[in-house]
């Protein structure tokens, strides 16, 4: 017995499982990589997936997936692919697979690795039989919603694939993307658009703009730019002198919104700073959202310590932690219905906390990957981005639909309206 990751059990099989296996025909592949550009411990950066050139690439009649055709090779001493493939399910459960690989491999489940780095040097030759034996078999945790299998493979001896089968049928993404469209845009003049809010009373959109070189500049240099609702810039630097800013939500006629180590409200008749209050040990604060009671919500995603992502609560001035336990790379918030929605980047899911206990539950997996704005349509609907360029609308039953994917378009969709 031979366990591959953390909190996936998994073991080394000699030979393909005997129970019938579903053979994955359809996958999404990368341009081959230098081998020593990429580090296979690593679930891959987020830039690295949005900018690669991802194709579809279908499994011969043997279930093999041959990598050295139609990929180029880009280094003499070795090459590695990315594959993936994303399903749906419509609910929680367990899944066993088994994958026949040449020359290395490693898996990841819904962004969490399972099996690390593992070398197959024998059968190297993808027309060969040895390629087909499934000499490696892992158990995951499935989880309702989307979920990811994503592969790296290397190949150094010239000839290289793979094959996966799963013991149950999978089912693939619903999209509907018809039911959006483009409306009209701005010129390409913002810093980096990062949360998108509107104003119902003055009937204008407010856009944060973060500097992504924040770290490196001696003053603030984000700014809040003011838009009509046809997309006119009324005013680009309407407010400056911004930390980088990121979520934001209004409360009577104050405008409060992120920084690095602050949150600030801004006066939205004057335009100008009414107030700045540091928030207690910030790693990076991201959205914010405001209750009827004027409580605000601001999750602190903390990428370089993902255990203690929290969730902090802004009353009466003064901070405490709302939520900490069960709360991983925190990124979108929402309240709806008594709850505060909140996208969970670090194990993938969409979750709510109920605002009178503090009770977590899972709502569902949205896979690997960023989840960044949350909203309620007027159909009660939730309304959910990832950062790669989707938005996923969720009814109230916990039927999952894609209705955009920007990402062949190179957008990211981040915290909208």
């Amino acid at each position: 017995m031979v366990s591959h990751s953390a909190g996936f059990p998994s073991r080394l099989a000699a030979q393909e499982p005997e129970s019938p296996k579903y053979t994955l025909q359809s996958w999404e592949e990368s341009q081959a990589i230098p081998v020593e550009k990429v580090q296979m411990e690593k679930y891959p950066s987020f830039f690295a997936i949005f900018f690669t050139d991802w194709q579809v690439l279908e499994a011969d009649d043997r279930g093999l997936v041959d990598l050295s055709e139609g990929i180029a090779s880009q280094s003499p001493s070795g090459d590695l692919v990315m594959a993936r493939h994303v399903f749906q399910s419509d609910e929680d459960g367990g899944m066993d697979f088994s994958i026949g690989y040449s020359d290395e491999v490693a898996l990841f489940f819904n962004g969490h690795r399972v099996i690390g780095e593992r070398t197959r040097e024998e059968g190297s030759d993808p027309s060969s039989a040895g390629i087909l034996d499934l000499h490696e078999e892992a158990q995951v945790q499935v989880r309702k919603g989307l979920n990811e299998i994503f592969l790296m493979v290397t190949g150094k001896l010239g000839a290289w694939g793979f094959k996966v089968q799963v013991d149950q049928e999978l089912s693939p993404k619903t999209t509907d993307h018809a039911v959006t469209e483009e409306v009209w845009k701005t010129a390409d003049v913002f810093l980096t658009p990062e949360s998108v809010l509107k104003d119902p009373t003055r009937e204008v959109l407010y856009v944060t703009n973060f500097d992504v070189r924040y770290a490196s500049k001696s003053e603030p240099s984000g700014f809040l730019s003011r838009l009509s609702m046809e997309g006119e810039i009324l005013d680009l630097h309407w407010v400056e002198g911004l930390n980088a800013p990121t979520g934001m939500d209004i409360w009577k006629d104050t405008l409060f919104l992120t920084e690095r180590k602050h949150l600030v409200a801004i006066d939205l008749e004057t335009g100008s700073i009414a107030g700045r209050w540091p928030i207690p040990d910030p790693i990076f604060p991201n959205d914010l959202v405001i209750d009827d009671d004027g409580t605000l919500y601001i999750s602190d995603t903390r990428s370089g310590n993902p255990t203690d992502s929290r969730i902090y609560r802004f009353r009466e001035g003064s901070f405490d932690v709302f939520a900490n336990a069960g709360i991983d790379r925190a990124n979108g918030l929402w309240i709806h219905e008594g709850w505060l929605i909140v996208g969970n980047s670090g194990d993938g899911m969409l979750k709510r906390v109920d605002l009178a206990t503090g009770k977590i539950e899972a709502i569902l997996s949205l896979g690997a990957g960023i989840i960044d704005g949350i909203r309620v349509d007027e159909e009660g609907n939730l309304l959910v981005s990832h950062w790669e360029g989707r938005v996923y609308r969720i009814s109230s039953a916990g039927e999952l639909v894609e209705i955009l994917d920007a990402g062949p378009r190179r957008w990211n969709t981040a915290d909208f309206e």
